[in-house]
């Protein structure tokens, strides 16, 4: 899979309260699942533990709890669904939503424990929700948890309206544009929206690398702080290391909220993997 290969990615957008139903787990045998809880709620909870005070600037060891709503046991790894090479993901933001941070814990030798460590970049509230798919139910759910607080008072998000970004150095230079087939976003209303990446010559970028099975991941996030989407390539993943894709990206985006929305597409590229932000409305 080389050059010029076209993604199509569409977004599903979640608001917290809860999510899709779910299933759990149980210390050494699989959770009986049906009837865990009421239709539209996540069947797991999460807990987080800081193993150490939250400062900015400096990497924080941190523990999450992943447990049963239904029995209180444990969600072991052996009973969670591989989704995008990882069994677990946290997308990590801040209340201003200018930090990102998408991240996979590991395993620790209790059960229904996962560790991980993460910087927080800004001074502010910080949210994580787990993205995870119990094999039980095989169905995904997003389970939002406060990781702490660093502001004594509540920030505002930042609202920068962007469709053009740029990264690197001036050798390696990566240029993002975002669009859109409609130039008015309607809440409840499919978009569908394309990023195109070029090179620092303004040619068509066709090196991105795959990341996570995959050669872009695309989160959005409202400015409710609490209304998120993660986003999947659809159609064929990449394969192995080698293959690579660009430079067009389509998306669909059907956002089910008014307001300002956060739009981040992790590539990477040069070995290197990047955080683009992008900032739209939406009526």
């Amino acid at each position: 899979m080389t050059s010029k290969t076209l993604l199509s990615i569409s977004i599903f957008v979640f608001s917290f309260m809860g999510n899709l139903p779910s299933a759990m787990s149980s210390e050494n045998t699989p959770h009986n699942c049906e009837g865990a809880t009421k239709a539209g709620e996540n069947a797991i909870k999460a807990e987080i533990f800081l193993k150490e005070p939250l400062v900015k600037d400096k990497k924080t060891p941190t523990e999450i709890e992943l447990i049963s709503k239904k029995d209180n046991k444990p969600l072991l790894p052996s009973e969670i669904k591989e989704t995008h090479t990882k069994l677990i993901h946290l997308l990590i933001f801040d209340q201003t939503l200018t930090d990102y941070q998408h991240i996979h814990p590991t395993p620790t030798n209790k059960p229904g424990i996962y560790q991980f460590e993460w910087t927080p970049k800004e001074a502010s509230q910080y949210k994580v929700w787990v993205d995870l798919t119990p094999l039980c139910t095989n169905q995904q759910e997003y389970i939002m948890a406060d990781l702490g607080n660093l502001s004594k008072s509540p920030q505002k998000v930042d609202k920068t309206l962007n469709s053009t970004y740029s990264t690197g150095g001036r050798s390696d230079k990566i240029y993002f544009n975002l669009s859109f087939d409609s130039q008015e976003f309607m809440n409840g209303k499919a978009a569908m929206g394309k990023v195109l990446v070029k090179d620092s010559q303004g040619h068509p970028f066709t090196q991105l690398e795959p990341v996570m099975g995959a050669f872009a991941h695309i989160v959005a996030i409202n400015e409710d702080f609490k209304t998120i989407a993660h986003v999947h390539p659809m159609g064929v993943e990449t394969s192995k290391e080698s293959d690579r894709g660009g430079p067009e990206l389509d998306f669909h985006f059907e956002p089910n909220k008014p307001g300002f929305w956060k739009i981040w597409v992790q590539v990477k590229a040069y070995g290197k993997e990047f955080f683009i932000p992008f900032g739209i409305n939406v009526k």
